[in-house]
């Protein structure tokens, strides 16, 4: 018994230890965003953020305007997965899937809590509204083109950075130093997250590590910065640009939320953070698919639309060509018809596939790893795209299959 006692002992002073030590990095790092990090996840149960963060961060309004309601088809009850593609789906803990052909619903199931209105967390999903909201401000005149060097708009970026373009952070190409990785705490992503100075974070405490305009290396704070060029051309809160430019024009039948960097007066987290209902993220979809026109009027600038989704035409850091990215918008070449798609950390997707007029929205907390080529595997179209990826375009497909038969 008394050795069991000191086996505790031990034990609770090695954990005493850990936390300790642990206390003391974050305080002598100033890394202080991780105690909300914390709150927000392992004291939730959960290991990282998820689609109902809603409640941890201020946040703006998308309002919406006369909202456009989506048909229904009529034999919808009837068209269904098949076993096989419910078992991978439900494996990755979905909260919705829907598909949309034209201008009708053709598939729609929501999971657990989740239901038709609610609203839930696009993340990066977001990096592709702002890169839609960049091709707004260029057809308002407000932005001249991409070409424009990021210092006419950001004092920050006079000196060393004064060769970075608005191009270059479309296409996550900057040359800017980041680390994106979603599990470590003292990542510049978990503190473009959790904590409040994002714009001393993003504009301040970068530094040139590579040429522009050559790599294509995925970088959220490449984002925020686009957020910042947007408020300082347009005067306004982007949040409010993209109720008057997008979310009303395409009929958005809910408002949505955009959470904040801090307090009420802050800035948006334009990196990621959308809170959205299904049916609605449906519609950014299937404003792709009318390449950025609505109701007959042009949206997004048009030479700008093509380019956002387009290929960039830029090496991976792997040293191959870049097969899968425009301006913060993603591209699929694996099938022979066109497939592009907005992509969130948790497993969002809204997937444009034109040729059909198609769109597939799936959302939840659940994703596989990106797709990496092996010696037994090789899929160079594939490769840094999500393993599920190829799964929920065959699943759409067959569910419009079945309504294009009746």
């Amino acid at each position: 018994m008394k050795r069991i006692k000191k086996i505790f002992k031990y034990i609770l002073i090695f954990v005493l230890s850990i936390l300790v030590i642990a206390n003391l990095a974050i305080l002598f790092t100033g890394r202080l965003y991780i105690y909300k990090g914390l709150s927000a996840t392992y004291f939730r149960g959960h290991a990282r953020p998820t689609i109902y963060d809603l409640d941890v961060f201020e946040n703006r309004t998308i309002k919406k305007g006369n909202g456009q309601a989506w048909q229904v088809h009529s034999s919808i009850d009837q068209f269904a997965f098949s076993r096989p593609q419910r078992e991978y789906i439900e494996d990755l803990n979905p909260a919705s899937f829907l598909v949309a052909w034209g201008d009708t619903i053709i598939y729609e199931q929501y999971w657990d809590k989740h239901e038709v209105s609610t609203i839930g967390n696009s993340f990066s999903m977001s990096k592709s509204v702002v890169s839609l909201l960049i091709g707004c401000a260029i057809k308002d005149g407000l932005i001249n083109n991409i070409d424009e060097p990021v210092e006419n708009y950001l004092d920050e970026f006079k000196g060393d950075k004064s060769g970075i373009t608005i191009r270059h952070l479309l296409t996550m190409s900057s040359g800017l130093s980041w680390s994106e990785n979603y599990w470590h705490p003292f990542c510049d992503v978990a503190e473009l997250y959790y904590d409040t100075d994002a714009r001393d974070l993003v504009l301040n405490r970068r530094t040139v590590e590579n040429k522009p305009g050559e790599i294509f290396d995925y970088k959220s704070g490449d984002t925020q910065t686009l957020m910042y060029i947007l408020e300082v051309a347009t005067n306004k809160h982007i949040s409010d640009y993209a109720s008057e430019k997008i979310w009303q024009k395409i009929g958005a039948e809910s408002d949505a939320q955009w959470s904040l960097v801090d307090q009420q007066d802050s800035e948006e987290k334009a990196s990621c953070c959308i809170y959205a209902t299904t049916r609605d993220f449906a519609k950014l979809g299937k404003l792709v698919n009318q390449n950025g026109s609505w109701n007959g009027e042009q949206l997004i600038d048009e030479t700008y639309f093509n380019a956002f989704k387009s290929l960039a035409p830029l090496k991976k850091t792997s040293g191959k060509d870049n097969q899968l990215y425009g301006m913060q918008y993603w591209i699929y070449t694996g099938l022979p018809y066109e497939v592009t798609y907005f992509r969130g950390m948790a497993g969002q997707y809204i997937i444009s596939i034109p040729e059909y007029d198609l769109v597939i929205v799936r959302t939840g907390n659940g994703t596989h790893e990106n797709w990496e080529n092996t010696a037994e595997k090789q899929d160079d179209a594939m490769e840094g795209h999500r393993v599920e990826l190829p799964a929920y375009i065959s699943t759409g497909m067959a569910i419009y299959a079945q309504a294009k038969s009746k």
